[in-house]
């Protein structure tokens, strides 16, 4: 079996645009259960992305969907809220372009809250051409190579379509980094009523900012104890801004339907560990 994970932050070109690139490549091994990848539970993360699935395809399921499916080879994924399981091949290769918030929406112009909790086929968004990019990424191994097209493409798309990001896309900023900060502080610093943030904010971000910071949080509560497993869960949701145990449970079940201590059991199985790799 053999790992490789590489992250980078964006070129200077698309700083504000993309929040950071990663790769990751999982082969386990051609003979008996090694040749199977365990299934992941994915928790929400504050984010839209894009991905490129470069070898074995991703299967997907949820509590709102019927049964598994197979991910398009290239995927637009909206703004997560609930857990979902998801399994590669024996070969996974997945390249995954995490956006600011706002950015996805200035990019492509669609309503993000029309793919909340979902994915859709990159290919049926982007102009004919990304389809070119689809396969110079697959064409490679080196993930230098991978960025370095990827940000060629969306420099050329994002010198045609952008604009300064509105006063919203800065108040998702600020909610990734404290999500218990007051909307109506923060929609009067930048001069706009809160009613008017909400609507345009699950235009741009797929979810209400309410939604959107107990997303961050709760992702920042999941990495901070991946990072610090000798945590006890109260310890680690202290720290990420929860008031009590309650307060904490109450997120588990709304965003993975299961309690921590349970959780903690099926994430500790996901593939990456098995190559000594944590989510933090």
């Amino acid at each position: 079996m053999t790992a490789h994970f590489h992250f980078a932050p964006p070129g200077r070109a698309l700083s504000g645009l993309v929040r950071r690139h990663q790769i990751i490549r999982l082969r386990f091994g051609t003979s008996g259960d090694e040749t199977l990848a365990p299934i992941k539970p994915y928790w929400p993360r504050p984010a839209a992305a894009l991905a490129f699935y470069m070898r074995d395809p991703e299967i997907l399921w949820s509590a709102r969907e019927a049964k598994p499916r197979v991910k398009a080879r290239a995927v637009v994924i909206g703004q997560p809220t609930t857990l979902t399981w998801r399994q590669g091949g024996g070969d996974f290769s997945v390249y995954q372009i995490e956006f600011e918030p706002g950015a996805l929406y200035r990019l492509i112009g669609l309503s993000l809250d029309e793919i909340t909790d979902h994915d859709i086929d990159a290919e049926a968004v982007f102009p004919r051409s990304f389809t070119s990019l689809i396969r110079e990424i697959e064409d490679t191994e080196d993930p230098a190579v991978m960025i370095a097209a990827a940000e060629s493409y969306l420099e050329r798309l994002w010198d045609a379509r952008s604009g300064d990001p509105l006063a919203v896309d800065q108040i998702a900023n600020v909610l990734l980094r404290h999500p218990g900060a007051s909307l109506d502080r923060l929609a009067t610093r930048q001069g706009l009523a809160p009613r008017q943030v909400r609507r345009d904010f699950a235009r741009r971000m797929g979810v209400s900012p309410k939604l959107f910071a107990r997303v961050a949080r709760f992702d920042a509560l999941i990495r901070q104890r991946n990072a610090r497993p000798d945590q006890d869960w109260l310890e680690a949701a202290l720290n990420a801004g929860y008031y009590d145990d309650h307060h904490l449970r109450r997120d588990f079940r709304l965003f993975t339907g299961i309690s921590p201590s349970a959780f903690q059991l099926l994430e500790a199985q996901s593939p990456e560990r098995r190559f000594g790799y944590r989510e933090t």
